[in-house]
């Protein structure tokens, strides 16, 4: 996704990526609301004595239920950061992080639902000769969440993710994927976190237009998750990587994934 040159203009819009692996490592955090919101099912009718016996139908159960004690419990130890409490807290959570996980596997971008999370400071470039590249402040608006990544414990994520898997996946497949699998979906997005390219030195940009574009062919034709990773910075992306990498080993997601959409 080409950036504007206007650097006055806050690109808050299109400086998602940070955050939206935020959404992917706290996955099933988001369906405390969802069970908040959801109005419990009456029990059902007990047969009568005198009716003729049925064939039991086989269904899908329910999701299991979690108590709000737990959950909360569950929310609390992925990570200390205010930031992650206040993303988890703002919106309809369940929908904007299955939509987010859905995007960002597909290598979309996922700006529209994420925009109000964006870096406060405008992307920006230096010049060495007579080329331009990203400036190191570029990269630095991203420390801080970086820093608040590598901090998430990845063994909490995990334990909230199988706890809260039914009905984070029923959230999942409400958007149109009757029969898909949140673990194969979920997969995918960490993957493609994991194996974005990480430029060694300086990345070259130049104008296109009214837009900055990548000097760099391959990286101009990578995906918008790819090309707001390498905006990070390499020190940022590795950090946001390597825990993408631990919490996909922790929840022994499927190999197959990439293969095999579910998508129905």
């Amino acid at each position: 996704m080409p950036e504007p040159v206007d650097r006055a203009r806050s690109l808050r819009r299109n400086d998602w990526v940070a955050f939206a692996l935020a959404a992917v490592v706290v996955a099933g955090a988001a369906a405390y609301w969802w069970m908040r919101r959801t109005p419990e099912q009456p029990p059902p009718a007990q047969p009568s004595a005198l009716a003729a016996p049925e064939t039991p139908a086989v269904v899908e159960a329910p999701p299991a239920p979690v108590g709000p004690d737990r959950t909360r419990a569950l929310l609390e130890a992925i990570s200390p950061d205010a930031a992650v409490r206040r993303a988890l807290a703002d919106g309809d959570v369940v929908r904007r992080w299955v939509v987010v996980t859905d995007n960002l596997a597909e290598g979309a971008s996922p700006r529209k639902e994420l925009s109000f999370l964006g870096p406060s400071q405008p992307f920006s470039t230096i010049r060495q000769g007579a080329r331009a590249v990203i400036a190191p402040a570029s990269y630095a608006r991203y420390d801080g969440f970086a820093d608040l990544v590598s901090r998430v414990d990845a063994r909490a994520v995990a334990a909230a993710y199988r706890a809260l898997h039914g009905v984070a996946e029923a959230a999942y497949r409400a958007l149109g994927y009757p029969k898909a699998s949140l673990d194969q979906v979920t997969a995918r997005a960490l993957r493609r976190v994991e194996r974005a390219p990480v430029p060694e030195g300086d990345v070259e940009v130049q104008r296109d237009g009214g837009v900055w574009t990548f000097a760099d062919p391959k990286l101009e034709m990578a995906t918008a998750v790819e090309k707001h990773l390498v905006r990070m910075g390499a020190r940022n992306e590795r950090l946001v990587q390597a825990k993408a990498r631990e919490i996909e080993e922790l929840l022994g997601l499927p190999a197959s994934a990439e293969a095999a959409s579910q998508k129905r």
